[in-house]
This record gives C-alpha cells, sequence and structure tokens, in this order.
C-alpha cells in the first residue's frame, strides 16, 4: 500500500513511488527511486520538498546492526568483524537496488558501487580475512547480491598477494562486485528457485554473462569490467561459456574472477544444497584439472590459506578448532578457537591457540568435514563464548 510520509521520516532502503513536485533541477532525483544513500534524502530536502510517496512493497529493509559483545577482549582482527559486517550490512542495499534498476531497464550508476569497492578494499588491508569470514555467513535468501561483495573482496585479496597496483585492485573490485549484473534480467523465478535448475533453466542463467557485459557496455563502464562479466565462466581448457575461450585468451582479470566467483559459490549455503568447508572447496577445486589457470589457483591458496579462515580442523592433541585468522608465518598454522576434545567426547570452553607460535607444540592433522559439527554454536566459538 502507497504511504505518504515526512522527509524526515525517509530512509534508506525505503522506495519512492512519488515526489508530487514538477520543479526538480537534480536529475538523480526522481519517480520511482530507491533511496540507498543518506546524500540523497539530503537533496530531496534540499529541493524544499516536504512529504513522498513510499512503495513498502518494493522498499528494502536493511538488516540490524550486530550486538557487539561488551565482556570480550576485542583484538583487532575482531574488531574488523565488526566493522565488515556493518559493511555488508549497508552494502547489501545498494547492490539490491543496482540490480534492481538494471531489472527496470534503467541505466547502471556505478559511483555508489565505487564507493562500496573502496570500504570492501580498507576492511581487506586491515584486516585481510574479517570480511572473507563476515562473508561466509551469508544465507541463501541474500546469496545474489552478498556473492558480489564477497567476489570483490577475494578479487581484492587475490589482487594484493600478486602485487596489483591501487589502480588494478581497484578495477579487480569492482569487477567482483559487477560480475552477476546480468542476473538482474533472469527470471526471479529462476534465480530463487529452491531446487536445481532444470536444464532449460539453465540455459536461460547461461546468458547472464552476455547480458551483463551488455549493460556494462551501455554504462561506458571500460572493457575490462564487461570482460570480466562476459568471461568470469570460462574455463582453462576451453570448456566454459560463453565464447569457450582457452588459456591466455582468456584475460588475467577474467582468469582471477573465475577462481574468486567459485570458491565463494561452492563454500555458500544454498536453499538446494549446504555449502563446503574452505578447505573441501580447496581440496576440490584443486583437483579439477583445466578448469582454472593453476598458477593463479595455487595463489589464490596462498592467499586464503590451505585451512581458510571459517575451516574446521582436528588436532594432534586429539581437539576439534575453528580457524579463525591466517598466519603470517606459515600455511599450515593459523591461528584457531579449540572447542571440542575428541577423547571426552563433548564440547569445551572455546580456547584460541596460536599455532604458529614458536612455543605451540599443536598442529593440524586434517580438516573436518563441515556437516559432523551442524549443532555447534561456531558462532559462538567464533567469540570465545562457553556454552
Amino acid at each position: 500500500m502507497i504511504k505518504l510520509i515526512s522527509v524526515d521520516e525517509l530512509r534508506q532502503g525505503m522506495f519512492i513511488h512519488k515526489l508530487e513536485v514538477w520543479w526538480l533541477k537534480d536529475k538523480g532525483i526522481r519517480n520511482q527511486m530507491l533511496i540507498t544513500d543518506t546524500r540523497q534524502i539530503a537533496q530531496i530536502r534540499h529541493e524544499g520538498i516536504q512529504q513522498v510517496w513510499i512503495d513498502p512493497d518494493k522498499s528494502v529493509p536493511l538488516p540490524v546492526p550486530p550486538v557487539v559483545q561488551k565482556d570480550i577482549a576485542r583484538t583487532p582482527f575482531f574488531q574488523e568483524l565488526d566493522q565488515a559486517q556493518t559493511i555488508f550490512n549497508q552494502g547489501k542495499p545498494q547492490v539490491l537496488a543496482m540490480f534492481n534498476e538494471a531489472r527496470m531497464g534503467r541505466g547502471l550508476d556505478l559511483g555508489f558501487m565505487l564507493e562500496l569497492v573502496d570500504e570492501i578494499a580498507g576492511s581487506i588491508t586491515r584486516a585481510p580475512t574479517a570480511l572473507l569470514s563476515v562473508a561466509r555467513l551469508k544465507n541463501h535468501d541474500d546469496y545474489t547480491y552478498l556473492h558480489s561483495m564477497a567476489v570483490c573482496g577475494l578479487m581484492i585479496s587475490l589482487g594484493k598477494k600478486m602485487g596489483l597496483d591501487e589502480h588494478q585492485l581497484r578495477r579487480v573490485g569492482m569487477g567482483g562486485l559487477l560480475h552477476d549484473v546480468g542476473k538482474a534480467a533472469v527470471p526471479l523465478s529462476i534465480l530463487n528457485k529452491p531446487t536445481q535448475l532444470s536444464d532449460e533453466e539453465f540455459i536461460i542463467m547461461r546468458e547472464h554473462p552476455i547480458i551483463g557485459a551488455q549493460l556494462l557496455m551501455d554504462a561506458e563502464a571500460g572493457e575490462d569490467l564487461v570482460d570480466m562479466a562476459l568471461h568470469h565462466h570460462e574455463k582453462f581448457d576451453g570448456s566454459g561459456y560463453p565464447h569457450g575461450l582457452k588459456g591466455e585468451e582468456i584475460s588475467l582479470f577474467s582468469r582471477m574472477a573465475a577462481v574468486c566467483d567459485v570458491y565463494d559459490a561452492v563454500t555458500s549455503d544454498r536453499a538446494y544444497r549446504k555449502g563446503w568447508s574452505p578447505a573441501e572447496a580447496m581440496h576440490k577445486m584443486l583437483s579439477w584439472r583445466g578448469h582454472f589457470d593453476s598458477t593463479l589457483l595455487h595463489e589464490f591458496v596462498r592467499t586464503i590459506g590451505i585451512y581458510p579462515v571459517g575451516s574446521l580442523v582436528r588436532l594432534a592433541s586429539g581437539r576439534v578448532a575453528l580457524v579463525v585468522e591466517a598466519s603470517e608465518i606459515s600455511l599450515m598454522k593459523p591461528k584457531v578457537h579449540v572447542f571440542w576434545s575428541l577423547h571426552a567426547q563433548r564440547e569445551v570452553k572455546p580456547e584460541e591457540l596460536d599455532l604458529g607460535d614458536s612455543f605451540c607444540t599443536d598442529s593440524i592433522t586434517g580438516a573436518e568435514e563441515s556437516g559432523l559439527w551442524e549443532n555447534v554454536d561456531l558462532n559462538r566459538v567464533w567469540a570465545l563464548e562457553s556454552a
């Protein structure tokens, strides 16, 4: 039901149905517009508008910021977890708005997206694995939109490891954020289908790289961003789509996007399947001969670790732990939170253990299947809270 409210009540995420004015000078303010930035509200006030009609059905409810446990010692990594969560909370409606604008046939406004890329890049600079940890916690309802932000973060992380300069990092970040924009043209019944797609539906889904590339060409986004949208499903052995490119016929940025896109996809929970653990994903991706550029894939492994943040691992001491932070010393010696005793077959008070510390005598003996620990509240383990 359309509702009349005062401008003072206007908030990010609200969808403006109608502005009952005719004198607007700012072309960025119009009817049928989703509010994604407080500057839009300020401009509406500046135009002298006092009331607007909103459509609650098209509005996007903003997530409630997580409650920070005040009694927990906050390391820089855990402080950044909070900041990363805020970036995702505030970024989701912006990405959703971009998809909605594209779905309604309007041009893409990439200015807001660049600001989001810079926020994500800043988080990765402060604590490289914090944002990637938060990205793994998305639910299947948010997948399409938060996947774009996750791939953006992974692209920037990989780019940093490869020594890309600041301009290149912004471009690969934007490429990650926009790589799936063509899905705006995919019917929602297919995009949100709770079961696997039929062959006919998959054919429709496979059109999204071409549609995305056209949208970005229309927005004059640049050849590199168009290429990442068009070719992130190409495979190194030539068996990908839409053009069956092979080897270095695929651009460097698109080869990076292929790795980052698949990793986030297979580690995410979907309506029709449970995501793999990070360690499982790494093991399986390394076994897919010809799928990826092997040099880039090994660089990706060095970026996020043999046991990436969020992995469950078994220790030589007979305990199970959650990997919470990568090590600068060794891919095999991350920082973990121990939470289970295999000897006693019971949960224990979560304890932080730095396997890279010279005084630490424990070590990882292998990865644990995430499905075996579904009854354990891993968010509590993250926060080092007792049961």
